[in-house]
């Protein structure tokens, strides 16, 4: 643990109340909770749902009831779906939801939305992400093993969060069963891309169970030294030593080489072969009557994953041509491997008193490690013009993603007042990106006159680079709704209001260091990492060996947020032909983002860090039950996307999903959003059909943009556009293949075939801005599909032995990031998914599930002026998995 790790608390403290105290609109920062309020519970939610191992077809007829029952547009996914399709994480899971589609396996885009225009909930309530450069959490930390169901929710309702644009999707955790259950599963599976060996290092430590055993943490000397002298140069730690002279001098650089060996050298490369995929799950529920009336649940699971994965990729090197940026004619390959391990658990109980009240808790922890290996052989600025020279670059990534979340929620019914009903919630979440000892080297490679190629690190001031960063988000939640319902006549009336706060703290911090090797010799520098750094290199004078903690890309910054809010909202339903949902939700919201320097002081202007906005966010829904299987909705809504905390910080980072640099801009503004929506859904005995029209206007919307950057890398940032819209429209049906008849019925009576199609587009017009000459000032959004389209054949045997789903999944092409200098803008082409899983079960105790993915061997593909700019190979992938329930 660095120096500035052990003063977060304090520095979180004073740094925010100084921030909040500039503005006399803004409110001292205390514990309090979320802006997230559990949506109301219909009747439909209240029911616990049995999970029986029936047909596939019957579950999403299932769901599909319990998304008719929602007085707002939604869609819904139930665990039997989300089992037999194959998923095995919430975002797999969403990626067949209408209008739907998946970004990197980890954020989803509504309707052609980007991630920012999605929030999520866990039981309602808002949680942390532990991803740093991205404000909602990334889905793929969800085990399909916990999850109940996922409510998409695309129409705005007045409990839910203001800051909402594309969709908002609620995980609901497994709740307490109605029966003892347990469930035990392994399975294993295998990349077609891991055929080729892998690439891995000794001095990565012990971390089967995805923890860093310390080998990559920042060592004890280190830390020490930082808290003593702050900047590690030999001048600053003479000026700590007493002062500027050669006694001093001499000693100071004797300490900085010292220094040099408490770093983790042993990272030499090598290939070895790659292991078979490994994950299991347990689970097991009970009930137990205490006493009459009183029944008391618990349900627990644990799930560990782990995958090995190989990297191919290719992307293009932007030479630096007067003030434009041109691609070569030949590609950088990229070539390295993966390994990841995420381990789940989760612990909830219930306490039933009579069928009035209910009490749960639910304590839900999720990690996800990522070991990663990057060697990229190409070209830079140092060899662009020379034939005979070329780079090879390696980086070791290592970060673990985690997130605690303990939530405490009631639920009470009150027949003696009025049949009030009231549901409440409070949540404590922590999540934490921790990711020590990333390192990052280049080898210049020339060829000789004889062919063959000497290699050398680069003799260069930053020859090697180490980072060990640490982020983690605080938050905490109390939300409270109100229901009274009353009969009037032929109209049932229920008034709702409640009550939202929402406090998060972020400490955030990256300590690096470069090594200076500009006195070692070119034969030196020759040899392997550890034989270039040995202790006696390192201590031997004549090298002039420095390391150096002050850099340009230092991303320290502290933040927080509060949210305080409340709403009131209306439902008549008239005699069952007409509903009416209406309320108005107002939020106070505060926001503080200030960048540190590299010894820990506030960076710039304090108020210029700050976000201060409140007002009110109506929303109207009216659905017209024209019959019993055929019902029409219209709805209106003005919601908010505000910046997230990373993209209002001036600071430099690595985009993990593109590896663009991106650096954040404190003049964002927030985006309005006025959305209106008219849907018709047919419902008919297990099939259901429907279609709508949506369309959004979009006032500031957040586009990020390129800059220049200065080493022909691609510098991305945030600018504000000056307006926007988006318009379309979507279609599902779900129906089963009983309309034939002879033999050929009896065979697809056991078929059913559910799909959706989304077809939109999207306008923006923006202006220019200094640093960045886009091309073009009127286009679409970045990150919008004009179409989006999910198709599946399901397959039930009739003894319920044979289970199978064919599932094909493909979005158009959308804009990575705009065009500058006269260049298109850059797109990410269509990828066409196609997904088998097929289930054999000899009993209602066992199933072997066997499940392909991506059968057309797609490629990730960005392309830009008809050039592929990145791509990058996904494979096949295989899994079989045994699984046993009681």
């Amino acid at each position: 643990m660095s120096s500035k790790q052990k003063l977060s608390l304090s520095r979180v403290g004073l740094s925010v109340m100084l921030a909040l105290s500039t503005t006399t609109t803004l409110l001292p920062i205390h514990a309090k909770a979320q802006d997230s309020a559990p949506a109301p519970q219909t009747e439909t939610e209240e029911l616990e749902r049995i999970s029986v191992s029936g047909r596939l077809m019957s579950s999403a007829a299932a769901a599909a009831a319990e998304r008719r029952e929602q007085p707002y547009v939604a869609e819904l996914l139930g665990m039997e779906q989300i089992s037999r399709a194959g998923d095995s994480n919430a975002a797999t899971a969403l990626r067949r939801v209408t209008g739907l589609t998946l970004v990197k396996d980890k954020f989803i885009y509504v309707r052609g939305l980007g991630e920012r225009y999605s929030s999520t909930l866990l039981n309602g309530a808002l949680v942390p992400s532990p991803d740093p450069t991205r404000n909602v959490i990334p889905l793929d930390m969800f085990p399909a093993g916990i999850i109940e169901s996922l409510v998409v929710q695309k129409a705005y309702s007045p409990e839910l969060p203001a800051a909402f644009g594309g969709g908002n999707v609620n995980i609901r955790t497994a709740a307490i069963p109605l029966q003892t259950t347990f469930n035990v599963a392994v399975g294993t599976g295998y990349n077609s891309l891991n055929s080729a060996d892998g690439f891995s290092y000794a001095g990565g430590g012990d971390d089967w169970h995805g923890k860093d055993d310390g080998t990559r943490a920042i060592s004890a000397d280190l830390a020490t030294a930082q808290r003593q002298f702050g900047i590690l140069t030999p001048i600053k730690i003479a000026e700590a030593l007493g002062g500027i002279n050669a006694s001093n001098l001499a000693q100071a650089e004797t300490i900085v080489r010292e220094l040099g060996t408490a770093f983790n050298r042993d990272i030499d490369i090598h290939r070895t072969s790659v292991k078979p995929d490994f994950d299991g799950s347990a689970s097991f529920g009970s009930r137990f009557d205490l006493a009459k009336n009183v029944v008391f649940g618990v349900m627990s699971g644990f799930s560990y994953d782990r995958a090995t994965q190989n990297i191919e990729e290719q992307e293009r090197y932007y030479s630096i041509s007067g003030e434009s940026l041109t691609p070569l004619n030949r590609y950088d390959d990229i070539r390295g491997t993966e390994h990841q391990i995420k381990m789940s658990g989760m612990l909830n109980f219930g306490l039933e008193l009579g069928v009035d009240h209910r009490l749960e808790t639910s304590t839900i922890y999720l990690r996800d490690t990522k070991d990663e290996i990057k060697i990229k052989n190409g070209d830079s600025i140092e060899t662009i013009n020379e034939t005979n020279r070329f780079n090879t670059d390696t980086s070791l990534t290592y970060e673990e993603r985690t997130m605690l979340s303990n939530q405490l929620r009631g639920r009470h019914n009150l027949p003696s007042l009025w049949d009030l009903a009231i549901d409440w919630q409070y949540t404590d979440a922590k999540a934490r990106r921790y990711a020590p000892g990333q390192v990052e080297y280049r080898y210049l490679n020339e060829t000789q006159a004889d062919g063959s190629v000497f290699s050398f690190l680069r003799r260069n001031q930053n020859a090697v680079t180490y980072s060990f960063g640490d982020m983690q988000d605080n938050t905490e939640n109390l939300s409270w709704n109100a229901h009274l319902p009353m009969t009037l006549g032929k109209a049932e009336i229920t008034f709702s209001t409640g009550y939202n706060y929402f406090e998060r703290n972020r400490d955030a911090q990256t300590d690096r260091f470069n090594f200076d090797t500009v006195g070692f010799s070119l034969q030196q520098l020759s040899g392997s990492f550890s034989d270039i750094f040995t202790d006696n290199n390192i201590l031997d004078s004549s090298n002039r060996f420095k390391i150096s903690n002050v850099t340009t890309q230092a991303d320290d910054y502290l933040a927080a947020q509060m949210i305080d809010a409340g709403y009131a909202a209306l439902e008549i339903n008239y005699d069952y032909l007409f509903r009416l949902n209406l309320g108005v939700r107002y939020e106070d919201f505060k926001q503080v983002s200030l960048p540190l320097t590299a010894d820990g002081q506030i960076s710039g202007n304090v108020t210029d860090s700050v976000l201060v906005e409140d007002g009110f966010y109506p929303a109207l829904s009216l659905t017209w039950f024209v019959n019993d299987d055929l019902q029409a909705r219209f709805g209106y809504s003005k919601t908010v996307v505000r910046p997230d905390l990373r993209e209002v910080t001036p600071v430099l980072y690595v985009d993990p999903l593109t590896d663009f640099k991106v650096t954040g801009f404190s003049g964002l503004t927030s985006t309005d959003i006025n959305s209106a929506d008219v849907r018709l859904e047919w419902y008919y005995d297990n099939s259901n059909y429907s279609v709508g029209l949506f369309y959004k206007d979009l006032d500031n919307p957040i586009e990020a943009i390129e800059l220049s950057g200065s080493d022909g890398n691609l510098l991305m940032s945030f600018r504000n556009a000056e307006s926007g819209k988006l318009y379309g429209v979507e279609a599902e049906f779900l129906q089963q293949l009983d309309m034939f008849n002879g033999s050929i019925g009896q065979i697809a009576d056991n078929f059913f075939l559910a799909g959706n199609l989304t077809l939109s587009e999207s306008e923006i017009t923006i202006q220019r801005f200094p640093g960045a000459n886009l091309t073009n000032l009127e286009r679409g959004l970045s990150g919008h599909s004009k179409y989006v389209a999910n198709l599946q054949l399901g397959f039930d045997s009739d003894n319920d032995k044979h289970n199978a789903t064919l599932t094909y999944n493909v979005f158009g092409k959308r804009i990575a990031f705009a065009g500058v200098n006269g260049k298109d803008d850059a797109f990410e082409q269509p990828f066409n998914s196609l997904d088998v899983t097929y289930s054999y079960a000899p009993n209602s105790n066992i199933s072997v599930k066997l499940g392909l993915k991506n059968l057309l061997d797609e490629d990730v593909e960005i392309l830009q002026q008809g050039e592929i700019l990145q791509k990058r190979t996904e494979g096949q992938s295989y899994s079989l998995s045994f699984s046993y329930k009681y």
